[in-house]
């Protein structure tokens, strides 16, 4: 089962309700929130409540949301944590999609510890339009080096040269 809500307008509040309903939900395989002006407190709570409770979810795309318009503070670091946890925790997630979300190369680092850890068992990774550099490649390189889960890894549109 996968419920595709792409292009709504639900927010963080409406995506910390969504996530508490699927806290111990056994059925959903896939979630899109493309599109639906989701900000890091929205994308924090649906990790903080996915993570280690729901084994089914396989596909999460988080496409289009300013998860990561933040300029500093409290939000960029509990947004980093829940990205760490996302990637580096061995949940069923085998795809996740982060295009358009302007990660860029702090984020880099957040993603790149993650895939080192020997618990990380996400297959895909879905980059594509963010603000990564040449710098946030060789980082993200250094953590794929010691990954051996990551097959897919996409980056197309950014800002590499």
């Amino acid at each position: 089962l996968t419920l595709d809500l792409y292009n709504n307008s639900i927010g963080d509040e409406g995506t910390a309700a969504l996530a508490n309903a699927l806290h111990s939900n056994t059925t959903l395989e896939g979630l899109n929130l493309d599109l639906n002006r989701v900000g890091s407190r929205g994308f924090i709570s649906m990790v903080t409540q996915l993570v280690g409770a729901n084994a089914t979810l396989c596909f999460l795309s988080f496409y289009k949301n300013p998860i990561f318009s933040f300029t500093s503070g409290q939000g960029d670091k509990d947004a980093h944590a829940a990205l760490y946890s996302l990637i580096s925790q061995k949940t069923g997630i085998r795809y996740i999609g982060l295009g358009w979300t302007d990660i860029g190369n702090a984020e880099c680092e957040t993603i790149s510890d993650a895939l080192t850890s020997e618990e990380c068992s996400l297959v895909a990774l879905g980059l594509m339009q963010n603000q990564i550099n040449d710098e946030g490649v060789a980082v993200l390189c250094a953590g794929l080096e010691k990954n051996t889960t990551i097959k897919y890894l996409e980056l197309s549109k950014n800002k590499i040269t």
